[in-house]
């Protein structure tokens, strides 16, 4: 598994969402609101900073647990 950009894994979840943005806002919330999900993603080597532009193959993996497979 590669890294992702945002925009393309939030496509996935949200691919009814009008625009790239709105689909990246909508995640960022489904994230936001997981704390165990969010708690994992900080405790990850680097962190995790929401101003990236893409997942690593590990916080890709811990979406997934935790929200499904989009």
């Amino acid at each position: 598994m590669n890294f992702i950009r945002k925009y393309e894994l939030a496509l996935r979840y949200f691919p009814d969402a009008p625009s790239k943005k709105a689909a990246t806002d909508n995640l960022t919330r489904a994230i936001n609101r997981c704390t165990p999900l969010l708690d994992e993603l900080k405790r990850l080597p680097g962190g995790y900073n929401v101003r990236e532009k893409t997942y690593t193959p590990q916080q890709t993996h811990l979406i997934y647990k935790y929200l499904g497979e989009p």
